[in-house]
Formats: C-alpha cells, sequence, structure tokens
C-alpha cells in the first residue's frame, strides 16, 4: 500500500490561456486540463463528480463553473475577478472596480496625479481612496536592520577602497535593477590624491564596469571629495555621470564608464578651475530638453562647455575649506530656472537675479555664504531659502534673497547642508541641520513675525561639522526620520523628538557626504545606502564608544530591514542636491522641472519618498475545491490563491494544505505560487491527497500566506484561509 503522504513534491506548469498569474503549481503526473495524471485507468463518466467539489458539503459544480467563495459560479474566461464580476482581458480589480491599466511606469511620479505606479505590472491605475483602499502601514519603531550587502575590496585598482561621497544611486543600463556610483580613493586626507569612478550592482555590490573602462585611466582620474550627479543629459534615454576631474575642471563618462568629454571655455579651450569639495548638479534651467551642469555658480551645457560663471568657483562655500554646494529653481517663477547658492541667485546666462554681498541688500547687514535648500515653510505657495552658513541656519525669500529669520547653532562648527521635511506629521516642513557634537532640528513660523526656534537637538559624536543628512518616512505615518553619519555611527532619529531609533558602526571622512535612503535592489523595499572610510586603515579614527566587537569601516554598506518593514520608497537619487522632482525615474532629467515646493509637489528637500500608492497592499483569498478527475487514485486539492487588494503579490507565496476543517489537522502538503498576482488575478496551487487507507468522505482546509515571504505584508489576514468538505473517490 502507498503511503497517503506520496507524491507531494511538487513542480510547476504554465497553461495556456490563464491570463493575469496564470501559472499553476501541481503535483508531479497531476493532471492538466483534466488529464487522468498517474493513473492507467481513463476517469469515464463513473469517476465522481466530472469538474470540482466546492463548498464544506461538497457540491459538484457543473461544467464551465469554478468554486467561488464557497458557491459555483460561473468561470471568467479573462481569469481576472472582482467579487462575482469577470473583469476583461488585460484588467485588474481595484477597490471591487475592473480598471485598465495605463502608462508604463517606474514609480507614482511618472503617472497623474489621482494614480500611482503598480510595480508587479509597471503601469498606472487609480489609485483607491479612503476606505475602499487596501494598505499596510509598518509598525512603529521597526529598526531591526540586516546587511543585505557590502563592497570592501576590488581587483581594480585594489588600494582605493575609501568612500567619502554620498552614494549616487540609479539605473544605468535600464535592466530596472538601480546601480550605486561611488567615488572611491586611497586616502583622504591629501586633497589631489588620486580617485577612481566606480559602479556597482544595487542587487549584488558587484562591480559593473571592467578594468579596461575608461574610469581606470590614470588621465580620467577623479577629485576625492567632490560628489558627482547622474543623469539623461542630452535625451537620447542613456545615463550620463558628470563628476570632478583630478585636474580641476569637469569630465564625463557614459553608462559603460566610457568617456564622453571634458570641460572647456567656449572657446573650445581647456577649463579648470573647479574648487575640490563640490558638488555637481544637474537640471534644464532654459526647458530645451538638455541638461545643463552646474557647480558652485558655473553653468556649463550638456556637452560640457561653460555657458557662465566663470569666477564665480567658490560660490556656495559655507567658509574656507569647507567645500561649495549649489541649487537650481525657479526662483521668480519665470519658467526659467536660475543657479542659487546663500547669498545670491543668477540666472542662465549669468545675469544676477539677487546678490546680498553688500549690506542692505538683503537685509541690515551683508549676507555670508553657505549651503542652500529650498521650501514653503509658511504654506503662503512662494518658496524660501534655508542657508546654513558659518554656525547659523537662515530662513530667506527665495525670490529676492531678503532674510527673514536667523538662529545660532547650539554648537561648534560650520553646520552641514540641511533637510526640509515634516518631521511630526503636521502638515508643515521642519529643518534638520548637523553641526560639530549635535544635531538638531528648528522651525520655521511667519507670524506674528518671521522666527526660527529649535525643536530639539541631540549629542553626536564628532564630526567634519558640515556633514550632510536625510530624511525618510520609515514607518509611513506622516512624520519623517532623520538619518546622519558623524564620525563614528550610521544613526536613524526620530523627526518629532530626536530618539534614536537606529544605530549601527560606520566611520565616516571629513565631506558632507549622507547616508541614502532608496530602493537600491529594486525590491520595492528601502534599503538605507551609506559609504565609509577609516582614512586608509591608518589607525587615525577613533572612536571611543565603540564596543569591542566595533571597528571602524570602509567601503559602501547597505542595510534593510530584516521583514521589509521600511515603507516603499523610489529607486532613483542621483545628486547631492536630490528633491524628488528633480530627476525622472528613468534617470530623465524633466525640462520643465515641476516646484518641489508646490502644494502638489513634495515639499521637502534631500527626503525620499514613493508618492501615490506608497501604502497599497495585497490582499490574499483563497477558493479550495477538490477535483476527482483522478480517481480512483488521486483526489486533487485545487487552492486559487486570489488577490483582492491594491498591489500585486509576489511569486512564492505559501499554500499549505491540511486534512480535516482547520489548520489544527494533519497537513497533507504545501506550495507556493510561481508568478505574481496582479490585483483581481489569482493562480491555482494543486496538491495531490492519497486516499488509500483512509476512510472518506474528507474535508480539507487551506491557508495562504501562513509564512510570508519577504515583503509581501497584507492588508488583511483574517481571509486567507477555505475549507471544502465531503469529498472522496467513488
Amino acid at each position: 500500500m502507498r503511503s497517503p503522504l506520496s507524491s507531494l513534491t511538487l513542480l510547476c506548469l504554465v497553461v495556456a490561456g490563464c491570463g493575469w498569474g496564470g501559472f499553476v503549481t501541481l503535483a508531479p503526473n497531476s493532471p492538466v486540463n483534466g488529464d487522468a495524471g498517474s493513473s492507467n485507468r481513463p476517469p469515464g463518466p463513473d469517476a465522481g463528480c466530472p469538474t470540482v467539489l466546492c463548498g464544506a458539503e461538497g457540491t459538484c459544480c457543473p461544467e464551465g463553473q469554478e468554486c467561488v467563495e464557497e458557491a459555483c459560479v460561473l468561470a471568467c474566461a479573462s481569469q481576472v475577478r472582482c467579487g462575482l464580476t469577470c473583469c476583461d482581458a488585460g484588467q485588474v480589480c481595484l477597490a471591487r472596480t475592473c480598471a485598465t491599466p495605463g502608462a508604463a511606469c517606474r514609480d507614482s511620479f511618472d503617472c497623474e496625479e489621482a494614480d500611482f505606479c503598480e510595480p508587479t505590472l509597471g503601469k498606472c491605475l487609480p489609485q483607491p481612496e479612503g476606505a475602499s483602499g487596501c494598505e499596510w502601514r509598518s509598525p512603529t519603531d521597526v529598526y531591526s536592520p540586516t546587511l543585505e550587502w557590502s563592497w570592501t575590496s576590488s581587483t581594480i585598482q585594489p588600494g582605493s577602497v575609501q568612500v567619502i561621497n554620498m552614494p549616487l544611486v540609479i539605473d544605468l543600463d535600464a535592466d530596472r535593477i538601480p546601480d550605486v556610483v561611488i567615488v572611491t580613493s586611497s586616502e583622504v586626507s591629501l586633497q589631489n590624491e588620486p580617485a577612481y569612478l566606480r559602479a556597482l550592482d544595487g542587487k549584488s555590490g558587484l562591480e559593473k564596469w571592467p578594468a579596461t573602462a575608461d574610469v581606470y585611466k590614470a588621465e580620467n582620474q577623479l577629485n576625492l571629495r567632490a560628489t558627482p550627479a547622474a543623469g539623461d543629459l542630452d535625451g537620447d534615454g542613456r545615463i550620463e555621470i558628470v563628476a570632478l576631474s583630478r585636474a580641476g575642471g569637469l569630465i564625463a563618462f557614459r553608462d559603460d564608464g566610457s568617456l564622453l568629454w571634458r570641460s572647456t571655455l567656449a572657446s573650445g579651450a581647456a577649463y579648470g578651475n573647479l574648487y575640490g569639495a563640490c558638488a555637481v548638479v544637474l537640471a534644464d534651467l532654459d526647458g530645451d530638453g538638455k541638461a545643463e551642469i552646474v557647480v558652485s555658480g558655473v553653468v556649463f551645457d550638456s556637452l560640457g562647455r561653460v555657458v557662465s560663471g566663470a569666477g564665480r568657483e567658490f560660490a556656495g562655500n559655507n567658509g574656507a575649506g569647507n567645500g561649495t554646494l549649489s541649487i537650481v529653481a525657479d526662483v521668480d517663477a519665470d519658467g526659467a530656472q536660475e543657479v542659487v547658492t546663500g547669498k545670491a541667485a543668477w540666472r542662465r546666462d549669468g545675469s544676477v537675479l539677487w546678490n546680498c554681498e553688500s549690506a542692505g541688500a538683503c537685509g541690515v547687514t551683508a549676507l555670508s555664504d553657505g549651503y542652500p535648500t529650498l521650501a514653503d515653510l509658511d504654506a503662503d505657495g512662494d518658496p524660501e531659502l534655508v542657508v546654513v552658513s558659518v554656525g547659523s541656519v537662515r530662513v530667506q525669500r527665495a525670490r529676492t534673497g531678503q532674510r527673514l529669520a536667523q538662529l545660532k547653532m547650539p554648537d561648534m562648527g560650520y553646520g552641514g547642508p540641511p533637510v526640509i521635511a515634516d518631521f511630526d506629521g503636521d502638515g508643515r516642513p521642519e529643518i534638520a541641520v548637523a553641526a560639530g557634537k549635535v544635531y538638531s532640528v528648528y522651525r520655521y513660523t511667519s507670524q506674528p513675525s518671521p522666527l526660527l526656534t529649535m525643536v530639539w537637538s541631540r549629542t553626536q559624536d564628532l564630526s567634519s561639522s558640515v556633514t550632510g543628512s536625510s530624511a525618510f518616512d520609515f514607518e509611513g505615518d506622516g512624520a519623517a526620520e532623520v538619518l546622519h553619519n558623524d564620525g563614528c555611527y550610521l544613526r536613524v532619529y526620530s523627526g518629532e523628538d530626536g530618539r534614536k531609533l537606529l544605530e549601527l558602526p560606520s566611520t565616516m571622512g571629513p565631506n558632507h557626504e549622507y547616508p541614502v535612503p532608496v530602493d537600491v535592489d529594486g525590491d520595492e523595499s528601502t534599503e538605507i545606502v551609506v559609504v565609509a572610510s577609516d582614512r586608509s586603515h591608518s589607525g587615525r579614527v577613533v572612536c571611543s564608544s565603540y564596543s569591542t566587537d566595533e571597528h571602524p569601516l570602509y567601503g559602501v554598506f547597505v542595510y534593510g530591514d530584516s521583514q521589509n518593514r521600511w515603507a516603499r520608497t523610489r529607486k532613483v537619487w542621483n545628486q547631492h542636491a536630490y528633491h524628488v522632482t528633480n530627476i525622472g525615474s528613468d534617470g530623465r532629467v524633466p525640462p520643465l522641472e515641476a516646484p518641489s515646493w508646490s502644494s502638489e509637489g513634495p515639499n521637502t528637500y534631500r527626503v525620499s519618498t514613493q508618492g501615490s500608492g506608497a501604502f497599497n497592499a495585497p490582499n490574499l483569498q483563497l477558493d479550495l475545491e477538490v477535483s476527482t478527475a483522478a480517481c480512483p487514485d488521486m483526489l486533487i486539492l485545487r487552492a486559487r490563491v486570489k488577490n483582492a487588494g491594491a498591489l500585486g503579490a509576489r511569486a512564492g507565496v505559501s499554500v499549505t494544505f491540511f486534512l480535516g476543517t482547520s489548520a489544527s489537522g494533519t497537513q497533507v502538503g504545501s506550495g507556493r505560487t510561481s508568478a505574481p498576482i496582479l490585483p483581481g488575478g489569482a493562480e491555482v496551487v494543486e496538491q495531490r491527497f492519497d486516499p488509500a487507507g483512509r476512510a472518506g468522505p474528507f474535508s480539507f482546509h487551506a491557508v495562504v500566506n501562513a509564512d510570508p515571504p519577504a515583503g509581501v505584508h497584507e492588508c488583511r489576514d483574517d481571509d486567507n484561509a477555505a475549507t471544502v468538505g465531503n469529498a472522496s473517490c467513488p
């Protein structure tokens, strides 16, 4: 006699015409389209119910019907169902309504305002509203990170493993997996030490370019302290990377690491006057479909030719030797973007929009330069400029440069580039800044008179006093968290009160780098990408707070939540001055950038977000039926896994089968879905059951997603089971 638990090994077969998610998981030799399976005896008309048994009473469904919610109903030819309604082929089911997918997308910023990007399908869909939606939000304080990958060595320029510039994340080769672009060197203290551009696969951390690539040639070495930028410069659909060369000019590379151009003056003569510790900005200043490149106060065209600003190479500095940062925005609402620093703004042609260098121009006294950012702080529709300058934070009118409020930071040092986000969930943005020994969040109010106040401040390990930071709402509760790396630790702080939520050893170099929250591997879950430097293994990095198992690090490290509970976000972060609207999901630099501070925009700076549909979730349900087509040898249990939610469910969802009417019965087998299941779609997982030696009739129970694979979180988990009864071979 065969064991009643025999033949339980599963395999997957593709069944033609199954539509959305139409894969069927079957046991070996199990029937397909009515085949009698392992029996040598044809089923014939006397094999019992010729179709399937359904529900607790084991009702035999007529031909052409299937078991849905324990009742026999007409089968949907499209295999897409909204409750008892069949959708058309090619549609999905959202909020109990059949919907037709729209344009292709990578994230929701590619879609219309009322739509979201469904990542499983890669197309825009209507975003369900209110109670009709299916959402999953992370529990609070869910910080149990795991190291997903790290890069700490290379066979190409093996000594060059120190990284002191923030990483860029962008899909270089259009394979829909982001890549990480970094600048590496062997030393971080010497300004003229040679550095190299590298690209790493965002999923594995493996290097993308061979040793023969132009990026590794001596004549193409980079400045180790300058932060590059990446994007499609010329609208050809390919990504270019612009960096600062060791010789002092710009140098651009194609997505395969080959040399594209070196910067020149308009005359064609070489140009190499840029200051070392700067950051490259990409933006289409004149809306012609080709990006300009901005460094400090200098503007270059997409071919690297100086357009304007020669002589303004030190604009955007925050104290001598601390580097220069500038931003780009249409601050006067004339339809063209301007170059903005802490004390001046210029048009593309180099003409002055405003300049605060002299007394009385923007207030009582002249303004010192500094690191700028931009947001609408008082909800009046116009942007304010936030500048960190020589130990103080100030707010200016972005249109005129007029100083509105200023506050000295509570610590030594110059202050790093500011971050703007809603840190307390009140719908209004706050300002976050790192200094030498503290990290602080500030609030600006315009009534009854302009005022800057400190919300909270937390002590940190000593840093360069100009380190950057970023923000992300990990928990999806509307209040962003702060990400910052001082000299010794990567930390995540509560934006509301500064509580330390995460702390990991991570040593940083003397620069304005910061951690990047991004979906770096394309798995629809956020990771933190952070760079590290131990100053060339010299022993000069000393962190007295380290435990015996903590030590200085170097290279690149990617951390994710161990259960993928962090809210989803974008797959791109292309430059230091990142602010969501500056770059398309495919790396395209928008010709007419939407104002990041508008009521429809994110109104943030150096903050990542997914946009509409960020919390959409699947809702997996089961219909369970039994086929007697393989009798007398086998009963075939058919679990139809349905997605009644608002987001596709990835492949690999578990289905477990039990003998009896609950999960407390004997387990008779299990399987997993073999393909993603879109909203309204379904996939059948089959399990053979040998009734030999057992007295029937039988009841069976099945449960879906009892052990969720990483990332499959549902809006409901109380509707994941189904039961069928009165099943037996005749």
